[in-house]
């Protein structure tokens, strides 16, 4: 995606976090919910945040990615993955430094000889 293209993302910092390995209760067959399977998950954030001085009280916290999959993880079994991805994503469009998210999700163990099955998301603040 060329987000820099994008005449509202193009002042956007944008923060990636890659591999965000997390044991998931998903799936909506009968033998996917008998336990939680492996899922990655790859984000990216684009905020505003150009007044940083070198102080991390004035960037944007990592955390709150990793804190926005984990809520919604922790909310219960989820039959698909585009409404984990749409969940994960609303959470962190509320963030007023927040303008936009790419929110990808990897089932890793969804087919014996396929590395992962999974599905991707771009979202705007008021898309």
């Amino acid at each position: 995606m060329t987000w820099y293209l994008n005449s509202n993302l193009k002042r956007c910092r944008r923060i990636i976090l890659r591999d965000i390995a997390r044991e998931v209760r998903i799936g909506a067959y009968d033998h996917e919910r008998l336990a939680a399977q492996p899922v990655i998950f790859n984000i990216e954030v684009f905020v505003t945040t150009a007044n940083e001085r070198d102080d991390i009280a004035n960037a944007y916290n990592y955390d709150l990615v990793v804190d926005a999959v984990d809520q919604v993880i922790a909310s219960g079994h989820i039959d698909l993955q585009e409404t984990l991805i749409e969940a994960i994503a609303s959470k962190l469009l509320v963030h007023p430094a927040v303008h936009a998210v790419l929110v990808r999700s990897e089932k890793t163990q969804a087919y014996c000889n396929i590395r992962s099955a999974g599905i991707e998301i771009f979202r705007e603040k008021n898309d």
